[in-house]
């Protein structure tokens, strides 16, 4: 009888730090950032596309890299907006997204309070 009693212990247990174990592992991984990326976000934004004052992505300058930083932004859709900006020139308006295929009214509404237009002035 007290075999079973301890194998019951014992099962519990391991169960138990099983479980503590996985939630440690969880909330360690969710806010951990690896120094290199930290690093180059960082870099990044004093680079083209980020304004360091306001923190938005001028769509004009960014790079694959920043636009996909933006929420529903992948590497494809990054490359269609880079694309379609240099076929057309640059954005006038961040409405002008809607343009880009792929880019919808949601999606748009989604990214619009991280990014910006700057329009270059030509010299006269």
């Amino acid at each position: 009888m007290r075999k079973p009693l301890q194998s019951l212990i014992l099962i519990t247990t391991l169960f138990g730090v099983l479980l503590v174990g996985l939630f440690i592992g969880r909330n360690l991984t969710r806010s951990y950032v690896p120094l290199d990326q930290a690093l180059n976000t960082q870099s990044q934004s004093s680079t083209t596309g980020d304004d360091s004052k306001d923190g938005k992505i001028d769509i004009n300058t960014a790079t694959v890299q920043q636009l996909t930083s933006l929420p529903g932004i992948g590497e494809v859709l990054a490359q269609r907006i880079i694309d379609y900006r240099e076929e057309h020139g640059d954005f006038q308006s961040v409405d002008e997204l809607l343009n880009v295929s792929g880019i919808g009214q949601s999606k748009l509404n989604n990214i619009k309070p991280r990014i910006k237009v700057v329009l270059q002035t030509e010299p006269t």
